[in-house]
């Protein structure tokens, strides 16, 4: 006995398909988007936790941190989180971020943006998955 498949309206789920293929890289942006967001989020708080001088480090450090358009590199869905600019004393944000993150030998080591991201993973991986599914399932109705 050979078993039996039947599909019934196989165009409507064909059309569906080809709906998600031609769409899922845009869903894929909007899900990274979502996750960077919430990394994001957590890297300015660990700013707030940095010790300053006279401030300097905190506000340069939050000026200067943003989240890059997320890009399509050949089918690698991505966004950059970093800084840009200079703080007050013409330092990049960029190398003080680098020094608070991993010390120097004159200057005491402060992690803030591994710590957040480790803190953060499951939760950004989740939020991911949520748009996904619901981006999908518009187009799978």
């Amino acid at each position: 006995m050979m078993a039996r498949i039947s599909f019934s309206r196989l165009e409507d789920y064909e059309l569906q398909l080809s709906t998600l293929g031609r769409d899922m890289p845009k869903i894929a942006e909007k899900a990274v988007d979502a996750g960077a967001d919430i990394v994001a989020d957590e890297i300015r708080r660990g700013i707030d936790t940095l010790p300053q001088k006279n401030g300097v480090t905190a506000r340069g450090l939050s000026a200067g941190f943003g989240i890059s358009p997320v890009r399509n590199d050949n089918g690698f869905i991505n966004a950059k989180l970093g800084w840009d600019g200079y703080n007050e004393n013409g330092v990049a944000n960029q190398l003080m971020a680098r020094v608070m993150e991993s010390g120097t030998s004159k200057v005491k080591k402060h992690p803030f943006v591994r710590p957040a991201v480790n803190r953060t993973k499951k939760q950004a991986e989740a939020k991911m998955a949520e748009v996904l599914d619901e981006e999908i399932g518009k187009i799978m109705k």
